[in-house]
C-alpha cells in the first residue's frame, strides 16, 4: 500500500511571516526596525481594527502571495516523499475571494501559482489534480476523509480535533506555540520527516 501524506497550506507549507511583516510597516503597524510573527501582527491589526486585519490577508493570500517562503525543511520532506513515491495531498480551506480585497484577486489561483512556481508539481512530483481547495472547515474535513489519508498535518489543533475527521489518520500539529492531546506535535518540518519516516 503506497503511503497517502495530507497536508494542510496556508501556514503550513507556505509562510507568511515576511510578507505581513512588510505590510504592516507599510500601513504604519509597525516600526521598520521590528520583525514580528503574522501572529503577532494578527493581534496588532486586530487592536486598531478587525477589518484591517481581513483586509491585510486578502492582500497576503492575494496579490502578494507570490512573496511568501516555502517553511524551512518542507523542501526536504516534499523531496522525500517524491523520491519514496509517497502520495502527497494538499486539501485547504481557502475561499476564492478574500474579504475586502478590492483587486478581486482569485486566492486558490494565487496558491496554485505559487506551487508551481515552488516547484511542486514537477520538482515534487506532486500531481495537480491532488490539490483541493475547500469553501468551509467541514467541506476540508469532507476531502482528508475522502483521500484516506494516513497522516494529515496541518497548524490549527481544531482541524485535528474536528469530531468528524476519521480516528483512523494519524494527526500532526505544526506548531511551535501549541500542545494538544491525541495529536503529535512537531515545530519543524525535520521533526515531521522523523516522525512519518524514522529519523
Amino acid at each position: 500500500m503506497t503511503l497517502r501524506i495530507g497536508i494542510d497550506f496556508d501556514n503550513t507549507l507556505a509562510c507568511y511571516d515576511q510578507v505581513f511583516t512588510a505590510l504592516a510597516r507599510e500601513l504604519n503597524l509597525i516600526d521598520l526596525s521590528e520583525v514580528k510573527t503574522k501572529q503577532e501582527i494578527r493581534a496588532q491589526a486586530r487592536l486598531r481594527d478587525e477589518r484591517l486585519w481581513q483586509r491585510m490577508q486578502g492582500m497576503v493570500y492575494g496579490q502578494r502571495m507570490q512573496q511568501a517562503e516555502l517553511f524551512s525543511g518542507a523542501a526536504e520532506f516534499l523531496s522525500h516523499c517524491a523520491a519514496n513515491r509517497v502520495d502527497v495531498y494538499i486539501v485547504s480551506h481557502k475561499t476564492r475571494l478574500g474579504h475586502f480585497d478590492e483587486t478581486q484577486t482569485d486566492l486558490r489561483e494565487a496558491a496554485r501559482l505559487w506551487m508551481r512556481h515552488q516547484g511542486f508539481f514537477d520538482r515534487y512530483a506532486i500531481l495537480e489534480e491532488n490539490l483541493y481547495f475547500e469553501s468551509t472547515q467541514s467541506d476540508k474535513i469532507a476531502r482528508i476523509n475522502s483521500l484516506q489519508c494516513d497522516f494529515f498535518i496541518d497548524d490549527l489543533p481544531e482541524i485535528l480535533h474536528h469530531p468528524e475527521l476519521a480516528h483512523s489518520i494519524k494527526k500532526i500539529l505544526f506548531n511551535s506555540n501549541a500542545a494538544a492531546a491525541d495529536v503529535t506535535t512537531c515545530a519543524s518540518w525535520r521533526e515531521i520527516r522523523a516522525v512519518i519516516f524514522g529519523s
